[in-house]
């Protein structure tokens, strides 16, 4: 079971991402140790569990679905065996701080003062149907990917506040391109030729075609998850 792994992404979304110590960069070092696992693809990873705060604590955090996007794309697109906690996917919060009870209440009692029926789209509120719609959108995405299932991981350290990662299998590729900071960045194509088989790639993050230059502007924490086999 990945704990470091587990409490990086829990504090990483947190974080405005820089070059050598803070955010993104934290996640980058510690990949880089992945050498003392005999086979990291083998490692049970995980946003939060039974035992621990939920991902989002409070509901102040759960607000605030852009850092669950972030960490979900981490999630499900990094080495290991990713394993969810029911209710993360609609956005259920609590924390340790009364009892583990709350963090073990019965699915969909999320929002605490909302008692509807979270199993049906009717049910969930605007916010956790945007929850739910983006982890199933990941999920069905990711089901027999055998780049993300067993794709060995190229990583750069971060530049200008993005990371950049790919998964490769056998000719299937699929590169991450992630901004962790609250400004615009520049990314530079060029200087990551050998992850990104063309400028032009479908973006599974809004199931469209991204086409990137040679500069291309990212968006302050935009994601890209461009799968070169569709």
């Amino acid at each position: 079971m990945d704990f470091p792994l587990m409490n990086l992404l829990t504090k990483i979304v947190d974080e405005e991402t820089d070059d050598w110590n803070n955010g993104l960069a934290k996640l980058y070092e510690y990949l880089s140790q992945d050498i003392v696992y005999a086979n990291p693809n083998n490692l049970l990873t995980f946003l939060a569990n039974h035992d621990t705060d939920r991902f989002q604590p409070t509901k102040e955090k759960a607000a605030n679905i852009a850092r669950y996007k972030q960490a979900l794309t981490l999630l499900l697109t990094l080495r290991g065996i990713p394993q969810l906690y029911y209710g993360d996917e609609i956005g259920m919060y609590a924390n340790k701080s009364v009892n583990d009870g709350a963090l073990r209440q019965d699915f969909p009692g999320g929002w605490q003062e909302d008692k509807r029926n979270a199993f049906t789209q009717e049910g969930r509120t605007k916010l956790q149907n945007q929850y739910f719609d983006f982890t199933k959108r990941l999920l069905n995405w990711r089901k027999g990917n055998k780049a993300i299932a067993y794709g060995n991981l190229t990583h750069y350290a971060i530049h200008d506040g993005i990371y950049v990662y790919s998964r490769e299998y056998s000719g299937q590729r699929v590169t991450v391109i992630i901004n962790g900071t609250n400004k615009t960045a520049t990314f530079n194509a060029e200087s990551y030729a050998e992850v990104l088989p063309s400028f032009s790639a479908f973006n599974i993050i809004n199931g469209k075609k991204k086409t990137l230059s040679k500069t291309t502007n990212i968006a302050a924490h935009e994601i890209l998850v461009l799968d070169y086999s569709k």
